[in-house]
């Protein structure tokens, strides 16, 4: 009969191809698992009530013409709900996909089976296949699979959240109303069944039989499958379903009266104590035994040849226990509520007295005994036919050098000449060269009946008194031992150990022993080197997934092992990070030394004082500490570089990861918590907490210099790139509040899995530290309490004439912050002065063109003031009662412009400081920038003048990249920016003319000062004031500009003409 694995055998690739399948949408349901959006969760008040409109469960396919009526209602829901889509759309596809494979995969398998019974294969059939191993096999994990995949929906992905990510997609997708849409049986099979994953949450009634109903299987195939499992497997009481997903059948078979009774005679406490003990005596002996093993010079080639059953059975009582333990005294196994599981915990944690110390020696030594085993076998298996060769070619020689002794041609002492010996040595010689490696079993019989043969002739010809002919037979037999030993090397016994040290159940257990593990490492740093076996002991996991993937030729072998690979990866980080955590607590000692207690020794020094300074104390401590330092370096660098599943792990870069790791979290929150301020402190807090800030990050940059050295990274370079990530991360996520389309984390290209900026909980309406310190800055230099004095770059208080602040903060800001700090700041201003003129715009739409009286008004002032060339009659009359009559929208105009001009002389000022730190710290960058802009600028120009001369294309991003190099270095002017595109407005010039000389009467003129305040109580600073009209209108055409600019020089020319008139009367 054809294989049923053959590539010509339609049936068995058929389902082959499904099994497959299979394991792809598990690892695709995990991975997808780790990215369900927040928002769906719907946990918090605040998310309830702002989405709580927009995400409906399955209620919603009862009505949704009244749902979506209810979202028509209302325009601030509906604008809710269309930025809910464009951020959320692209992951809820990417769920319904994974859901959507999960029923394509039973309906597949249901069509397998109906093509079995219906003939299609021929020859085969159902009962035909299962009585094939490989198809027996493949059968029972299609279905299994199947089920692994609803349970791990159920338990990843909960049951309202699946339901509100249906029905989003239902409403946000297209696809929805294709005819081969099948999104009704997705939401039958995937609706809530009632099942929480919480610990102590009840189980719903019928579960999981009902959940497994809801696409039907042929009963038959399930009953044959059943029938074959139950005589080939064997349970414990805790068994892992699926790379680690534990269940304990005590609980899952609870409500399976037959089940029940069955398993109860395996639970009697007398049986489970005997099962402990058993369990604690075999592993005290597998464990002493492979300590013995694993002593130096134990593990020999001749020894582990002659030895292979007895290794493989301490191998297997080795991993045997460890399954046992590990699974049965697991937390999860175990539901604190169930009494008699506790029961029954406690007492195999008595009885096998369990330390989960001795159990993770016992881990670590047999990973180690089983690498090493399989490294030997691997190197013998690579050298298994060449050795053969040789031992074959060596005992051959030796036959021939006998002849040839006997012959009387060669001398050798007191060996006589014998024709017959010579011819049966030539003879013996020619069968050693005959042995054939490739017929393994033949050449193995032949073998021992020459080994026998050279036994019989030294003992029946009285050889035995030549010493040399002795030696040379015993030469001889012991190559062709050799032969046999080599002969018996087999692949077979290195998938026995594959199967034996199978971890995969532990694929999430093991957590258990990480802060075990990071313990040892912190005691004794060379145990990295240990524990690479255990990892590469886990790695082997892998295979379970991927076994039947890689026999299918599936294109999903890729993604699926970078997964898996992934997720062990990132467990070894997690292990290891304790190295870094440990360097830096060693650091942050010898930075307190080197800042607090070590004084500076000056240049000239008395030699009576030399005593004082030399400090041995603290001195030593410090060279404690770094060698300290040294030995964890050494320690993970002991690591070799390891293939883990498919991603290469290189310990000289986990530990730089590592160090990156310790330090933005560290940095993290030092800005987090150093830049937390107390709105109503008088004065302001912001000063004093930068320098406080700034100390902290000073400390941590020199502590990072120093460290460089003692560890071989580049400090300064990994400082740089991690701070400027953390603060662009942060502006990214507050400039998201201002923003439709969001970027979420996993878009994000300053967010990291291996090194992961720590995101805080908001203290106040700003998400991050960077949104305090702009808030901080806005309140303090608020045009409504301050002046800004443009001449002395200074705030001062509207009432107490006392400074405020000045552009010494933004010099601190960079000390503190640095250039990405204030960089940073600057574009979270941008996004902040584009919210406030789409807010203008907004309320212009609103208390001006919506309103009637207003636009008379308007209407009658422009004709009143027609030509603007001319000189306005009775101007006073005509300007104040303009102004009289549209008093009430001049307050929230005058408050929109100021806090636009208030952002831009901030904008004005980080460019001035960027600037200058620019030109001071990096010269030839500053010069080269300015050089290259000023080019570009006069070639963009001469083409205009002249269309022939080059211009840069559409695809050039010249332009745009040189932006914002010049931004970073504060060689722009933020007076000259587009912030938002606008269309034409009616009235505007005429209005903010008007909403200026409004202002007039609140201020006065001072010959040192300018324009300034008249009274506080009235508060309007003019350098905000004008930068503010001056960035509004830069946003409309230039023509608005010429007509405001013509409707005040009338407004000059006609007052000077009426005060001129007014004088020459009196």
């Amino acid at each position: 009969m054809l294989d049923f694995l053959a590539e010509n055998n339609l049936c068995g690739q058929a389902i082959l191809r499904i099994v497959s399948c299979g394991n792809a949408i598990i690892a695709e349901l995990l991975r997808l698992s780790e990215f369900i959006p927040a928002v769906f969760r719907l946990k918090d008040r605040a998310d309830q009530q702002k989405y709580g409109d927009i995400i409906f469960d399955f209620s919603y396919f009862k009505g949704p013409e009244l749902w979506e009526s209810k979202l028509e209602a209302k325009p601030e829901l509906q604008d809710l709900d269309e930025e809910f889509r464009e951020n959320n759309t692209e992951i809820v596809t990417r769920f319904y996909l994974a859901f959507q494979s999960v029923h394509k995969y039973i309906v597949d398998l249901n069509r397998y089976l109906d093509d079995l019974n219906e003939g299609v294969y021929i020859q085969q059939t159902l009962e035909t296949v299962l009585l094939n191993e490989d198809g027996k096999q493949l059968l029972c994990e299609a279905l299994y699979l199947y089920g692994v995949m609803l349970l791990v929906i159920d338990q990843k992905i909960e049951g309202e959240i699946r339901e509100r990510m249906l029905v989003s997609y239902y409403r946000y997708s297209a696809a929805r109303s294709s005819a081969d849409s099948n999104m009704d049986d997705i939401c039958k099979l995937l609706r809530s069944t009632g099942y929480s994953s919480q610990p102590g949450a009840k189980r719903p009634p019928n579960y999981p039989e009902s959940y497994f109903q809801r696409v039907p299987i042929n009963e038959t195939f399930i009953s044959m499958v059943i029938g074959r499992l139950r005589s080939d497997d064997i349970y414990n009481q805790v068994i892992s379903i699926y790379m680690g997903i534990t269940v304990n059948l005590a609980d899952a078979w609870e409500p399976y009266k037959a089940a029940k009774t069955a398993l109860n005679n395996t639970l009697d406490l007398s049986n489970v104590r005997e099962q402990a003990s058993r369990y604690a005596t075999v592993s005290e002996r597998a464990h002493a035994q492979a300590q013995q093993f694993l002593k130096e010079g134990c593990l020999r080639e001749d020894l582990v040849l002659d030895n292979i059953p007895r290794l493989l059975n301490c191998l297997r009582g080795c991993n045997v226990t460890i399954r046992w333990l590990l699974l049965h005294t697991a937390d999860s196994a175990c539901d604190p509520n169930n009494k008699r599981l506790r029961q029954i915990k406690d007492q195999i944690l008595t009885d096998s007295r369990y330390n989960p110390k001795i159990l993770f020696q016992l881990l670590l030594d047999t990973a180690q005994f089983e690498f090493i085993l399989k490294e030997m076998f691997k190197q013998m298996l690579s050298e298994k036919q060449a050795k053969w060769e040789y031992y074959k070619k060596e005992g051959s020689e030796r036959m021939t050098e006998l002849a040839d002794v006997f012959s009387g041609v060669k001398p050798l002492t007191r060996v006589e000449k014998n024709e017959n010996l010579q011819a049966w040595f030539r003879e013996i010689s020619k069968q050693i060269l005959s042995l054939n490696y490739d017929d393994s079993t033949a050449a193995g019989r032949k073998t021992v009946q020459l080994i026998q043969a050279l036994e019989e002739v030294q003992e029946f010809h009285q050889l035995e008194s030549n010493l040399q002919v002795c030696q040379f037979l015993a030469d001889t037999r012991k190559f062709l031992h050799q032969m046999i030993r080599t002969i018996n090397i087999k692949e077979e016994v290195l998938i026995t150990m594959q199967i034996v040290g199978d971890l995969s159940f532990a694929w999430q257990l093991i957590d258990s022993f990480t802060s075990i593990m990071q313990e040892s490492i912190r005691v004794n740093p060379s145990m990295v080197t240990k524990l690479r076996a255990t990892f590469l002991k886990l790695a082997s996991a892998l295979d379970l997934p991927l076994l039947r993937i890689n026999q299918a030729n599936s294109p999903d072998l890729l993604s699926v092992s970078q997964y898996y690979s992934g997720e062990l990866v990132s467990y070894v980080r997690k292990v290891l990070q304790i190295i870094p955590e440990s360097m830096f607590t060693s650091l942050l000692k010898i930075i307190k030394l080197q800042t607090h207690d070590i004084i500076e020794v000056p240049t000239r020094l008395d030699k009576d004082k030399l005593r004082d300074y030399a400090q041995l104390g603290p001195r030593y401590e410090v060279a404690k500490l770094t060698h300290a330092i040294s030995i964890f370096t050494e320690g993970i660098l002991m690591m070799k570089t390891t293939l883990v599943g498919i991603i290469k792990v290189d310990p000289k870069q986990l530990l730089e990861d590592g160090i990156r790791k310790e330090l933005v979290k560290r940095v993290a929150f030092a800005l987090h918590r150093g830049l937390i301020f107390n709105p109503r402190a008088k004065p302001s807090e912001l000063m004093p907490k930068l320098k406080e800030l700034g100390a902290t990050m000073d400390g941590f940059h020199r502590s990072f210099e120093y460290i460089q050295d003692y560890v071989n990274i580049y400090g300064l370079k990994i400082w740089q790139e991690e701070v400027s990530r953390i603060i662009n991360y942060n502006v990214e996520q507050e400039c998201n509040n201002f923003l439709r389309t969001k970027i979420q984390d996993w878009q994000s290209m300053y967010q990291s899995t291996h090194i992961p900026i720590p995101k805080f909980t908001p203290v106040d309406e700003s998400v991050t530290f960077i949104g305090r310190l702009c808030r901080e800055i806005l309140r303090i230099t608020d045009p409504k309490t301050t002046c800004h004095i443009d001449q002395l770059n200074t705030w001062y208080d509207m009432k107490t004439h006392q400074e405020v602040t000045s552009s010494r903060l933004f010099s601190e800001i960079q000390n503190t912050l640095g250039t990405f700090g204030l960089n940073g700041l600057d574009r979270l201003l941008c996004f902040m002065i584009v919210k406030e003129l789409q807010n203008f715009l907004s309320m212009f739409q609103k208390i001006i063109l919506r309103d009637r009286t207003v636009q008379d008004t308007l209407k009658t002032l422009m004709n009143a003031l027609s030509p603007l060339k001319s000189i306005v009659a009775n101007s006073n009359k005509i300007y104040f009662s303009a102004i009289a009559k549209t008093q009430k929208i001049w307050t929230a105009y005058l408050e929109a412009i100021m806090k636009v001009g208030q952002m831009q002389i901030l904008r004005q000022q980080i460019a001035n400081e960027l600037n200058y730190s620019c030109r001071f710290d990096s010269k030839h960058l500053a010069a080269a920038l300015e050089n290259l802009n000023k080019a570009l600028l006069a070639d963009i120009e001469a083409h205009y003048q002249d269309p022939s001369l080059p211009y840069p294309k559409e695809d050039n991003t010249l332009l745009y990249e040189i932006t914002a190099y010049l931004e970073a270095a504060g060689i722009h002017n933020p007076l000259n920016k587009i912030y938002i595109t606008t269309k034409r407005l009616p009235y505007f010039p005429v209005v903010n003319f008007l909403f200026l000389i409004a202002q007039l009467p609140k201020l006065q003129y001072n010959k040192n000062l300018g324009m300034v305040c008249r009274k506080p109580a009235d508060p309007v600073d003019w350098p905000p004031l004008v930068l503010g009209l001056l960035t509004l209108l830069k946003q409309f055409h230039s023509r608005y500009t010429e007509q405001f600019l013509a409707l005040i020089g009338q407004f000059i020319r006609s007052t000077v003409e009426q005060c001129t008139r007014f004088q020459t009367t009196e």
